[in-house]
C-alpha cells in the first residue's frame, strides 16, 4: 500500500470534527503571523501523528505478510549488537 493510499484510507477513518478542524487551521493561516506560528506547531503535530499512524500499519501489514521476527528473537538480536548484558 502507498503512503498515499494510507493516507486516504486515514482519512476515510478521521472523524468529521478531526477533518473539519483541520481545514479551520489551513483557513486560519491566513491570520496574523503570531498565530501562524502557533498554527504551524499544531499542524505539524497533526503530521507526526499521521505519521505514526501510517507506520504503524505498514509495519503490521509487513507482520501479516509474514515479514519480521518474533520479538525474542530481536530483542537477542539487540542484546548483541550493543553488548547489552542479559536479564537475570
Amino acid at each position: 500500500m502507498t503512503i498515499k493510499e494510507l493516507l486516504l484510507q486515514e482519512i476515510d477513518s478521521t472523524p468529521d470534527e478531526l477533518l473539519t478542524d483541520l481545514l479551520s487551521l489551513v483557513r486560519s493561516l491566513k491570520s496574523s503571523p503570531h498565530r501562524q506560528l502557533n498554527i504551524y506547531e499544531q499542524q505539524k503535530e497533526r503530521i507526526d501523528y499521521l505519521e505514526a499512524i501510517i507506520g504503524i500499519r505498514k509495519g503490521l501489514e509487513s507482520f501479516d505478510l509474514g515479514e519480521g521476527i518474533p520479538a525474542d528473537q530481536a530483542m537477542t538480536a539487540l542484546q548483541q549488537q550493543f553488548n547489552i548484558p542479559p536479564r537475570l
